[in-house]
């Protein structure tokens, strides 16, 4: 088989429901990975999970797929609080590692794993599939293409959930709230689009505030960027925010239609012109991080140049501050 054909074996640890949209892609949407092996804290639902995915192998424990030669690259989907213990084994034993979002709930932890996965040789990057649609890349040529410098993004992701001790965001000791949920997306967007501008970001002003009486989350965010590109962020997980994003310059408007974190429509008015962006997609949108992240493998890199180290540190970096901040520091924390 030759490199170009060869699909990049798998391996998910934490089999939730993210788990089940990363499994679905992989298996039905991906040209270049292939799910080979599952492992979770129950041995049960691993056996399950190979069952209704097609894995060749369900693992015991994690331990057991770190260990096995034949997993070549591994995404973590466990809760974010238990990302750096499991990122930490798996790099160990020189498997490339997609972390989901957040990577971590600090920077700290981020540096450190990075620094690990450089001394192994191998590549270590956070999932935000966002970047990684072909919309949201034909977005970035057009804007490269005309020379266009934004002067404001602005853009939120929130839902109205009722209140449930038993679901992690609302869960303190599993680092829930708005800002590490939900928050990641729209920073991540924000700071994303300012290095492909290569545009220098202020340090936001943040209104973070925990609205339930019954838990010790953030129930919702605001971040406020000034200088060349202003920004308002906001992020919830108790009301419903709007689901496009709107991107402003010099005679030129952009808006990324419904679900702007899965860009498929993208609509500019530019110089009186109305131009639209219209890249459906097949999958659940998890397939063209997966294919990216598995070609680096093949390829021998070990950074992207779409899901960048730095965007994850300035990401992290203000997430962690302002959580400080604001009182909430102690969602910050690493459970080992």
């Amino acid at each position: 088989m030759s490199l170009t054909t060869r699909k990049i074996r798998w391996g998910i640890a934490g089999l939730g429901n993210i788990a089940q949209r990363f499994a679905t892609a992989l298996t039905q949407h991906c040209e270049h990975g292939e799910l080979y092996g599952v492992a979770s804290r129950s041995q049960a639902r691993s056996q399950e999970f190979t069952e209704q995915y097609g894995a060749h192998v369900s693992y015991d424990t994690y331990l057991e797929m770190a260990q096995d030669p034949n997993v070549e690259a591994v995404y973590i989907a466990t809760v974010h609080p238990y990302h750096k213990p499991l990122a930490k084994l798996f790099l160990t034993h020189q498997k490339h590692v997609l972390v989901e979002k957040p990577a971590f709930t600090n920077l700290n932890d981020w540096l450190e794993m990075k620094a690990l996965a450089k001394r192994q040789g191998v590549l270590l990057l956070e999932a935000m599939k966002t970047v990684t649609f072909p919309a949201y890349i034909e977005l970035k040529s057009y804007l490269k293409e005309h020379h266009i410098q934004l002067t404001s993004i602005e853009a939120g992701f929130g839902n109205q959930n009722e209140y449930d001790p038993n679901i992690f965001i609302f869960n303190p000791d599993l680092s829930g709230g708005a800002t590490l949920d939900v928050g990641v997306y729209s920073l991540w967007f924000y700071y994303d689009l300012c290095q492909f501008m290569e545009v220098p970001v202020t340090t936001p002003a943040s209104k973070i505030v925990g609205e339930l009486e019954q838990c010790n989350v953030d129930t919702y965010a605001r971040f406020f960027f000034e200088g060349s590109v202003k920004g308002e962020i906001s992020a919830s997980i108790n009301r419903n925010l709007p689901r496009h994003a709107v991107l402003k310059g010099k005679n030129i408007t952009i808006t990324i239609q419904e679900k702007w974190w899965n860009p498929q429509v993208i609509d500019i008015e530019h110089n009186s012109q109305r131009i639209r962006i219209h890249a459906p997609i097949s999958g659940n949108g998890f397939e063209f991080e997966i294919d990216h992240f598995s070609e680096l493998v093949k390829d021998g890199k070990t950074e992207s140049n779409i899901l960048l180290h730095q965007v994850t540190e300035q990401v992290l970096s203000t997430i962690e501050s302002s959580l400080v901040i604001s009182g909430f520091g102690h969602l910050t924390r690493t459970n080992n």
